[in-house]
């Protein structure tokens, strides 16, 4: 199975945080939707939305073990774009 390696940049600190496997760039984006909404003190995506970006950085085929990267990390969705009006 192909998973798309996504990472989470945090733009005040300028880094980017360690890359994650998920099962598609929709699934990933519906998961940092959950937690850009999920509210709790040390949430820092909910306490700052606009400070973080989602990324794609390439696919790994786990059937081989190879990677495929970007040239360039993908954007996929700004935190800020995921809150969700209640």
């Amino acid at each position: 199975m192909k998973l798309t390696i996504c990472a989470v940049r945090d733009n005040v600190a300028d880094v980017y945080h360690r890359p994650y496997f998920m099962q598609s760039p929709g699934v990933a984006i519906r998961s940092f939707t959950d937690e850009v909404n999920r509210e709790a003190e040390d949430n820092q995506l909910y306490k700052h939305a606009k400070d973080f970006t989602l990324y794609e950085l390439g696919v790994y085929d786990d059937s081989n073990a190879k990677f495929e990267l970007t040239d360039v990390p993908k954007l996929l969705i700004n935190a800020d774009q995921c809150i969700m009006k209640t």
